[in-house]
C-alpha cells in the first residue's frame, strides 16, 4: 500500500521545541516524504536553524512567512505547498506537538484497513495524561461540542467529529474537495471550521496507540472570573463565523444567546461591582467589538480587527503580534 505523506509544521518563537518536534518527525519508523516547516515570522534563532535544515536534505521545504499569519494562515500555506507534492495524506501538528516514533506508522495502518475513512487523529497527552480537548463530537443542537470521554481511548479506536491541529491526519483527496483552512481565523476554532468541512466527506478515525506528547504550557492558577487575553476576541468571533456559515438557524440562536449570557451580561455585572478594583473595560470591548464584527460583517472573509480601549491596554499590534 502506498504511504507517501507530508508533515506540516507551524511554528514561531520556539527554536527549541521546534527542534525536539523537528527530531520526532525524522525519527519516524515510516518516513515522510515531505516536511514543510512554515515560520511564521519568529524573531528568534528559528529562521537560522531552518536554514540550516534546508541545507541538509531536501525532503525538507521551509516557508518563511513576512509576518505573523497566527496557526489559521501558517497551516493553509503549508497545506497549499502540500497538495501540490506527490503525496497521499497531511499530517498537521505545532512545533510544541512530539509525535511518537511510531506515530504514523500506526495512523498509516488503520488507514490502510479503513479506507473509508479520510481523516485520523492520534491520542494527545499533555503530562503524561490524555487530553480528551483535541478530540470532540458536536451536540445534536447549536454546533457545540464535548470531549470525547477518555474511557474511550481506553477501548481501541473510536470515530469523533471534530480533531484539533495537533496530530490530525488528513486524505490529500479530501483537501483537494474542501480547499484550505480559513486563514482569517488567524487563531482559535480553525480547526473546528475546518473539521465541519471534512465531516462531509468523512468522520475521524482516532487510533489511541498513536502518540503525541503536547508541551503545552498549563494554567496553574485560575482566578474567577477569568481575565480575558488577545486569545479571547478571536475566540468569540471565530466561534460565530463558522456557526454563521456551518449552522441552521437554531444553531446561530442557541450560539448567540449563550455568549450574549456569558459574555455580554457576565462582563456588565463584574463592570457594576468593580470585583478587585478592577473596571473590565477591556473585558466588555473585547467581547462586544467581536460580536459587533460577526453582526455587521458576516458576509465577508476578513473583518479587519479594530479594538480601541483605554490607553496601557492592548492594540491590534499586540493581538496579531502574540501568537
Amino acid at each position: 500500500m502506498k504511504r507517501d505523506y507530508a508533515v506540516v509544521i507551524v511554528t514561531y518563537n520556539r527554536e527549541l521545541l521546534l527542534r525536539e518536534c523537528v527530531r520526532q518527525v525524522e525519527q519516524q519508523t515510516v518516513s515522510a516524504s515531505k516536511i514543510i516547516i512554515v515560520n511564521n515570522a519568529s524573531t528568534d534563532g528559528t529562521r537560522q536553524y531552518l536554514k540550516e535544515l534546508s541545507r541538509k536534505n531536501s525532503v525538507y521545504q521551509i516557508i518563511e512567512c513576512s509576518q505573523n499569519l497566527g496557526g489559521a494562515g501558517g497551516f493553509a500555506r503549508g497545506i497549499a505547498y502540500a497538495i501540490n507534492c506527490s503525496i497521499d495524506c497531511v499530517l498537521l501538528i505545532d512545533d510544541d506537538a512530539m509525535i511518537s516514533v511510531d506515530y504514523m506508522e500506526q495512523l498509516l495502518e488503520v488507514r490502510d484497513r479503513n479506507p473509508q475513512y479520510g481523516a485520523f487523529a492520534g491520542c494527545v497527552l499533555v503530562d503524561g495524561k490524555i487530553d480528551t480537548h483535541h478530540r470532540k463530537n458536536f451536540s445534536k443542537v447549536g454546533l457545540l461540542f464535548k470531549n470525547c470521554k477518555e474511557a474511550l481511548y481506553q477501548n481501541g479506536c473510536f470515530v469523533c467529529e471534530t480533531a484539533s491541529f495537533c496530530g490530525m491526519l488528513v486524505d490529500k483527496i479530501i483537501i483537494d474537495k474542501i480547499g484550505l483552512p480559513n486563514a482569517e481565523y488567524f487563531i482559535c476554532h480553525d480547526d473546528v471550521e475546518y473539521s465541519i468541512r471534512i465531516n462531509q466527506f468523512s468522520k475521524f478515525f482516532v487510533v489511541p496507540r498513536a502518540v503525541l506528547h503536547h508541551k503545552t504550557q498549563t494554567e496553574t492558577v485560575r482566578s474567577y472570573p477569568r481575565r480575558y487575553d488577545w486569545r479571547d476576541y478571536y475566540a468569540i468571533r471565530n466561534r460565530l463565523w463558522y456557526v454563521m456559515e456551518h449552522g441552521r438557524l437554531i444553531d446561530r440562536w442557541i450560539n448567540w444567546s449563550d455568549l450574549f449570557i456569558r459574555v455580554i451580561f457576565r462582563n456588565w455585572i463584574f463592570g457594576l461591582i468593580k470585583r478587585d478594583g478592577y473596571d473590565w473595560q477591556y473585558e466588555k470591548v473585547i467581547a462586544r467589538t467581536a460580536i459587533q464584527n460577526v453582526r455587521n460583517n458576516r458576509k465577508k472573509t476578513y473583518i479587519q480587527l479594530k479594538i480601541r480601549v483605554t490607553e496601557g491596554l492592548h492594540n491590534e499590534n499586540t493581538l496579531k503580534g502574540n501568537f
